[in-house]
């Protein structure tokens, strides 16, 4: 009371304190979240809780900042730090996850890439295997020089079927002696089908047994003579390659020939 007797008014201490401690309760927490949400924010998923927790220290430091400077009570350094670091703890959640999502979509397109490529290039090489040198007639072999002379209608075999005498000449390109049985192999196809070595009883004219075993010393030409009995009158393919040869794209000679 006042010298007149008149009660005086008493002020709520207790009421302001707990406003006080209310608002650096709020801080508080809401530092511990950002401080929290920092730190998850570098790691990789789990860094998904760390969102969470940075927008609710967010949201505790926000009311914590806008009480303390409105009341223009204790806390309000506090409350500003927790709001930084929660804000910054998501945005850094963010970044890490945006990251994260970039170098997996980099990833697959670059593996996408190469498989293309891959493809590009084994295409490019089936197309090279398919497109093998054929040389028509006459060419350069890996152990030889051939040229296909001819192909004609011969006498018959010793079964009295009708035979093709096909005459060579090949060139010895080895650093060695070499038969062309040793280096080189020879088909002759008809309609489509292989066609049988004759055999003959009388050899026909031009026919020479002894030249396909016969050896050739190195940069020796010589000629070779070989019969084949036939299906009918149709045209025949000749065809001579290396006997042995581990190059998928090996060079051939062909040449078809009418009868």
């Amino acid at each position: 009371m006042n010298e007149h007797g008149t009660p005086q008014p008493v002020a709520d201490v207790g009421s302001g304190q707990r406003a006080n401690r209310g608002i650096a309760i709020c801080g508080v927490v809401g530092l511990i979240l950002g401080i929290i949400a920092v730190i998850l924010s570098f790691i990789p998923i789990i860094n998904n809780a760390a969102a969470v927790l940075g927008f609710v220290g967010a949201v505790l430091a926000l009311v914590g900042t806008v009480a303390a400077f409105r009341g223009k009570r204790d806390g309000k350094v506090l409350s500003v730090v927790a709001l930084v670091l929660s804000v910054l703890g998501i945005v850094i959640t963010l970044a890490m996850q945006q990251a994260a999502v970039d170098a997996i979509d980099d990833a697959l397109g670059a593996g996408s890439s190469q498989q293309e490529q891959g493809a590009d290039a084994s295409g490019v090489e089936d197309g090279e295997t398919e497109a093998a040198p054929v040389q028509d007639s006459e060419g350069d072999l890996q152990s030889a020089h051939v040229r296909l002379v001819s192909a004609v209608s011969s006498g018959n075999d010793y079964e009295g079927n009708p035979t093709v005498l096909v005459t060579l000449e090949w060139t010895n390109t080895t650093d060695s002696n070499a038969s062309f049985a040793s280096v080189l192999q020879t088909s002759v196809f008809q309609n489509g089908h292989g066609l049988e070595t004759a055999i003959y009883v009388d050899a026909p004219e031009g026919y020479d047994a002894n030249s396909y075993l016969a050896e050739l010393q190195p940069n020796a030409t010589g000629t070779v003579s070989l019969g084949y009995v036939l299906e009918d009158s149709s045209p025949v393919e000749v065809q001579v390659s290396d006997l042995i040869s581990f190059d998928d794209d090996a060079p051939m000679i062909s040449h078809a020939f009418e009868l």
